[in-house]
């Protein structure tokens, strides 16, 4: 790390002081540069406010114009954050003691020794770092702050007064109407990038990047959501803001391609004039989220570009996707199958001739059927990894018969993960994975695993166990365990270790910290009764 060069002045009414001091040692290897010498405290004193930030000051204690108590009361009475070391010819406590009294990081008599100047000086650059990792500490406490308070806005999960004691506190202005969002995330079909490998590295650099650009707009925030994307509000926007909003953008999203090898999507929310509709901003950006995956190249869209022509709606029309599209609404999953088999045949008998166009319809309604997917919380690239590689499919077809087999392949795909998702979300889901885990508790049981096992999100299953059972997971999994090691422990001589083994502890020590918190006593008592 490089060290940050401190500005350091001398005061001293003697000149053999103002001359030695500077040259007794290397003050930059130390980390200080002399940057003025003065022979009174007043004349150091007009330097120091007008000349910025002055690190440290080493000054006489006695002089004839302005002493150096006298300097150090004005330094600490205009809050400088100026750190003071004295020096001095005489040995006084009462001198001492009135400097030591306004804050002063050492006292030296002279002549001044050079090592005790050293040690002085070293003691100065380690309480300077305490101070910025205090700051540093501070800075990312209030980012973390502001990241969730504006993460509740967007989401419109807040109290009213809450928010506004928090943004009042925190610096968001929520007062100048005229409000837009902009959401920003990497596209699916790029090549390997090294920063995207972690997901959360990967938004904390574009998070960087863009607040830098954007850093002269004080009426800007930037903060990273929860699922990975980052999230921009524009604010006090007028009517004729919009192009000035796309050119920002524009700007961000061609430095950060150039510069960190991303490519994104960029997408424009609708504009509202009160804060409490951020919201719906942040909705109809969501609305595109899911171009990502269809995209090879940075994009910016906008809320206007949902609906992108009459030949595609009339295409649409024809072939009978708006009754798919109502059919999908009232979770009829299996009749929606077979009406899209239909839809395959009368492509075929009606001869679409447009690649472009029956690939944008096919698009179309593989983007509602993920939108579907996610409002049912089920996150399709949680299941399936390959499923980018198989929308990647619907670029590389040269013909109308291969892009409509490849589709079909997709929707029905999708169509059944949904109607699977309907079943698994009766009362029976809870009972089926009750049994898989009465009988598989002994091996590595996540939520994770049940979730994909028995295709349904992870988060939906948790409420619904946590609903059924009156416990979490983990707290019915360590139930069944323990239950079992119980009666291990009583009905045979095997080692306690072994025990936790056998019911799927790989740990000995969190095996028994369970079997305590569960039944009040150790492995080793339960079993002596």
């Amino acid at each position: 790390m490089n060290m940050t060069i401190r500005k350091v002045i001398i005061v001293d009414d003697e000149q053999l002081i103002r001359e030695t001091l500077p040259s007794m040692m290397d003050w930059e290897s130390l980390g200080f540069e002399v940057v003025g010498l003065f022979e009174d405290g007043e004349d150091a004193w007009q330097f120091l406010q007008t000349h910025g930030q002055i690190d440290l000051v080493i000054t006489d204690i006695q002089m004839d114009v302005c002493t150096g108590l006298e300097l150090l009361k004005r330094i600490r009475s205009m809050n400088l954050h100026t750190r003071v070391i004295m020096i001095s010819g005489y040995d006084e406590f009462q001198y001492l003691r009135s400097a030591m009294m306004l804050g002063i990081d050492n006292y030296l008599l002279k002549p001044i020794n050079e090592d005790e100047l050293r040690s002085s000086l070293q003691q100065v650059q380690e309480h300077f770092l305490i101070e910025y990792q205090k700051s540093q500490e501070m800075n990312e406490g209030i980012k973390l702050m502001k990241n969730n308070i504006l993460n509740q806005i967007i989401t419109d999960n807040y109290s009213i007064r809450d928010v506004r004691e928090k943004c009042r506190m925190l610096g968001i202005d929520l007062d100048e109407g005229g409000f837009q969002v902009v959401v920003m995330d990497t596209i699916v079909r790029q090549n390997a990038v090294p920063l995207l490998e972690e997901k959360y590295l990967g938004q904390f650099a574009i998070i960087n990047m863009t607040q830098e650009i954007l850093s002269s707009d004080k009426k800007i925030n930037v903060f990273g959501h929860q699922n990975g994307q980052i999230v921009v509000i524009f604010s006090r926007i007028q009517s004729e803001s919009k192009e000035a909003i796309r050119l920002r953008m524009e700007e961000v999203c061609s430095l950060i391609e150039r510069i960190l090898k991303i490519k994104l999507v960029v997408l424009i929310g609708k504009p509202y004039t009160s804060w409490r509709e951020i919201s719906q901003s942040f909705l109809s950006a969501m609305e595109l989220h899911d171009y990502r995956y269809f995209v090879d190249q940075s994009i910016i869209m906008d809320y206007g570009q949902k609906d992108v022509g009459t030949k595609k709606e009339t295409l649409s029309k024809q072939l009978g996707m708006n009754q798919l599209h109502d059919l999908l609404d009232n979770e009829e999953y299996e009749h929606a199958e077979k009406i899209l088999h239909r839809i395959g045949i009368l492509i075929q008998e009606i001869v679409v001739r447009d690649l472009l166009l029956m690939r944008s319809v096919f698009i179309d309604f593989t983007l509602v059927c993920m939108s579907k997917l996610r409002q049912l919380e089920f996150e399709i690239l949680e299941h399936n990894h390959t499923f980018p590689k198989v929308i990647d499919t619907l670029f590389e077809t040269d013909t109308n018969e291969e892009l409509l087999s490849r589709f079909m392949g997709i929707a029905t795909y999708l169509l059944q993960t949904m109607q699977q998702l309907k079943v698994n979300r009766s009362t029976t889901i809870v009972e089926r994975v009750i049994e898989f885990i009465d009988s598989h508790y002994m091996e590595n049981v996540s939520i994770q695993y049940l979730s994909q096992n028995f295709h349904i999100s992870a988060p939906y299953l948790g409420k619904r166990l946590k609903i059924e059972l009156g416990k979490t997971f983990n707290d019915y999994l360590n139930f069944v365990r323990i239950n079992k090691a119980k009666n291990l422990l009583l009905l045979s001589d095997v080692s306690t270790k072994e025990i936790a083994e056998k019911v799927g502890y790989a740990e000995p020590n969190y095996f028994y910290s369970q079997f305590k918190k569960i039944t009040g006593k150790s492995p080793t008592e339960f079993r002596r009764g």
